[in-house]
């Protein structure tokens, strides 16, 4: 499987850059993307970035950009699935990828990037949160709980990478063909 690239990089808050053992990785269908490159760039036609403030509009800037960027790709019919999948993954993020002071500093701790290999393309969140997302067991009555349980059911592939240092990204892929 192709190296996927990425711009995030989540900083080492003067901590020494080390790297953390691979998370357990789910992977239904073993291509399982290799994130030994995040700190490379993307050319234009491969991928696309979008920073991202810690507030709950974000998930609507991030579905705007990668429908923007789907379309430009002529990747139209993988626009609503990746509506779906990014509203997932950047909401998680916005809720459990940030420390508290996070919203007051209005910095853009979280970052969307589009990769697009061979005929995949792969969603990434980053965020400055080194815990590992958790599928949870979501009960008819729960109003929330299920959103690593919809990427699931809709993205070929997906999962997590820690990143060098602190903070993790967490991808799904989607497939063109």
């Amino acid at each position: 499987m192709p190296v996927y690239s990425t711009t995030c990089s989540s900083g080492t808050d003067g901590r020494p850059e080390t790297r953390r053992p691979p998370a357990v990785t789910h992977d239904r269908t073993h291509l399982l993307p290799s994130f030994a490159a995040l700190e490379s760039g993307l050319s234009a036609p491969d991928g696309a970035v979008c920073a991202l403030r810690p507030v709950s509009t974000s998930s609507r800037t991030a579905r705007e950009f990668a429908a923007k960027t789907l379309r430009s790709w002529g990747l139209p019919d993988l626009v609503d699935d990746a509506a779906v999948i990014i509203s997932e993954l950047v909401t998680n993020a916005v809720r459990h990828g940030l420390p508290p002071y996070a919203a007051a500093a209005g910095d853009m701790p979280i970052k969307l990037t589009l990769v697009r290999q061979g005929n995949l393309v792969v969603f990434i969140v980053c965020d400055p949160s080194d815990q590992d997302p958790k599928m949870r067991s979501a009960d008819d009555v729960c109003e929330n709980g299920r959103g690593l349980h919809v990427i699931e059911a809709l993205s070929r592939v997906w999962g997590w990478t820690p990143l060098p240092g602190t903070g993790k990204a967490v991808w799904a892929a989607l497939s063109t063909s």
